[in-house]
């Protein structure tokens, strides 16, 4: 089935968005910060090398693969009804007053 069948649903409230009015599109981008030079953490020289090396690969194996592409970048993209952008932009991240 097209999309243009299914149609369109707001993802605040679930209503289906008329085609003729339009609708709204949120985009999220959420990714590691690249941090200042200042703030980078740098490998220990007094630390064994290939024994740190094999820590994080460890670390990296019993990890979520999931939970690590997560954890460097996450894109969402919702669609809106006219109602809910309204009210979204009032608190994008939810907060209330």
């Amino acid at each position: 089935m097209a999309d243009e069948e299914k149609g369109v649903f707001c993802r605040l409230c679930g209503r289906r968005i008329d085609p003729t009015r339009g609708h709204y599109v949120v985009r999220i981008e959420v990714f590691a910060a690249d941090d200042p030079p200042e703030k980078r953490v740098y490998f220990n020289q007094s630390k064994n090398f290939k024994e740190e090396i094999n820590r994080l690969l460890e670390e990296i194996a019993s990890t979520n693969p999931q939970e690590l592409e997560d954890q460097v970048y996450k894109f969402f993209k919702f669609d809106l009804c006219r109602l809910c952008q309204r009210e979204y932009i009032k608190s994008p991240l939810g907060r209330r007053s």
